[in-house]
């Protein structure tokens, strides 16, 4: 448990540091780019990202989990890694010309090919990591990822700031990959890479393409709401629709990636070794939904404040859309690491078939809320929806493989509600009394009710005796002992 502890934190530090220097980021450049910019590079990134899933094809994943993997089994990952990068900026850089040709914008053409230059880096970067994530040394991924961002971070303003437009955000995404390939090298991550090799090419395959299915499902699900909203609402919706949901990407991307970072690599190791995954994974849970329900809440009682704080007033017409796709972000809290505990416990296609199943008809049925009414405010209520729908049906597929208690489920998450009420209170106190409707609060008094309502949180961890709380505190100990 200690070493896992120690691995949370280093995942932990990466992963604030990282969302620090991105709201650091977001913040300068919504002051510095329109919102038609930054629909151009969502659009851009949406189309690409679904590039990225072919390109990776499940290899991070396999090497992860894979139970004894050998020098041949590195080579092949490598191998195909880098042949799909090389097919997939190829093949981006011919498209471009009709990518702006569809959309109608020549801008978004270029924007594509210089991002697509990440194909080149990422087959070195993804294997080195998932090599360091697998044998747990998250420090050296903090040290590298982080090292990427600051890089990213810097050059992405100054361009901005230089009038670059959207190719500043996709030179600052290019930068960030070289500067973590950059770091690899220096710390000597690239040792255990051994010469590519197709050897075991057939293995490599056979675990990734169900995985890789199941992932081009959810990121064609997910990416189509840019691509559709910008076909026919235009780059400016895109840009609001973006900022509103960025907000619950603050947890359910950046906060969830740490979780994943490490609660994959341990349940794959859990499984190895031959120990019962499901006690951990209701661990894992009710510690994610501890955390993730008062932030949503958070943010969806001060959508306008926040929003203002880090973006500026001219993306207020993002406001009404916080408080549903907060709500989404909670309910996916309660199945955000299913995918994680059926794939280390070997059941790659069965989730796949989940995904493949509900992927399509999640695309389909956004596709056609936003063809119909094309208004942002019913998108944002057909996502929460879909959400609520996307619980039962990934349980019912995890309990085929590991069953779930649901009565001891609902013991681990139930206290959360009071946690979250709890820590919500004097907020909803100063909100009933001070906020003027269609205002925000004043800075000083929105600063106070976040501080109020994190040492309201730790109190009621506290009080309430929830499982997180000595995780922390034991967490907190081990940092101070060294300097006692």
């Amino acid at each position: 448990m200690t070493g896992l502890r120690r691995s949370i934190l280093y995942s932990f530090a990466e992963s604030y540091g990282s969302m620090l220097l991105s709201l650091l980021s977001f913040m300068l450049l919504a002051r510095l780019l329109t919102p038609p910019e930054v629909g151009v590079f969502s659009v851009a990134m949406a189309l690409l990202s679904i590039t990225q899933v072919v390109r990776d094809f499940g290899i991070v994943s396999y090497l992860i989990s894979k139970a004894e993997l050998t020098d041949r089994h590195i080579g092949s990952a490598w191998a195909l890694a880098m042949l799909m990068g090389i097919g997939l900026f190829s093949l981006v850089q011919l498209g471009a010309p009709l990518l702006a040709q569809f959309y109608a914008h020549a801008g978004l053409g270029t924007v594509a090919r210089v991002i697509a230059c990440n194909f080149l880096i990422l087959p070195f970067n993804s294997v080195c990591l998932a090599l360091l994530r697998r044998e747990m040394q998250f420090d050296q991924v903090m040290r590298v990822n982080l090292s990427g961002s600051a890089v990213a971070t810097t050059t992405t303003v100054l361009l901005a700031w230089q009038g670059w437009g959207a190719l500043a955000l996709a030179l600052g995404a290019v930068l960030n990959n070289l500067t973590v390939m950059l770091g690899l090298l220096a710390c000597g991550a690239a040792q255990r890479l051994r010469r590519p090799t197709l050897a075991r090419w057939r293995d490599v395959l056979s675990f990734g393409w169900p995985v890789t299915l199941a992932n081009i499902c959810s990121s064609v699900a997910m990416d189509i709401n840019d691509l559709v909203v910008g076909k026919f609402m235009g780059f400016r919706d895109v840009a609001i629709v973006s900022r509103a949901q960025g907000l619950m990407n603050l947890f359910h991307r950046d906060f969830m990636a740490a979780v994943r970072n490490v609660a994959y690599p341990a349940l794959a190791r859990a499984a190895r070794s031959g120990q019962a995954l499901e006690q951990h994974y209701l661990r894992y849970v009710g510690n994610v939904t501890a955390v993730a329900w008062p932030f949503y809440g958070f943010v969806a009682l001060f959508p306008l404040e926040v929003l203002r704080l880090m973006f500026g007033p001219q993306w207020d017409a993002s406001a009404p859309l916080v408080p549903l796709f907060c709500a989404a972000g909670a309910v996916s809290g309660l199945n955000s690491l299913v995918a994680a505990v059926m794939l280390a416990d070997g059941h790659a296609r069965l989730y796949s078939r989940a995904e493949m199943l509900f992927q399509p008809a999640r695309a389909a049925c956004m596709c056609l809320v936003v063809y119909v009414w094309r208004d942002v405010q019913v998108f944002a209520w057909a996502f929460l929806g879909v959400a609520c729908a996307s619980v039962p049906w990934y349980y019912a597929f995890k309990q085929r493989c590991q069953p779930t208690d649901f009565r001891a489920l609902a013991r681990t998450v139930a206290p959360n509600l009071a946690l979250t009420a709890a820590a919500l209170a004097p907020a909803m106190l100063a909100v009933a009394g001070w906020r003027q409707p269609g205002q925000p609060l004043p800075l000083p008094v929105f600063l106070g009710c976040a501080a109020l309502a994190a040492v309201a949180w730790l109190a009621a961890l506290r009080l309430l005796r929830q499982p997180l709380y000595p995780e922390l505190a034991a967490t907190l100990a081990r940092r101070r002992k060294p300097a006692a």
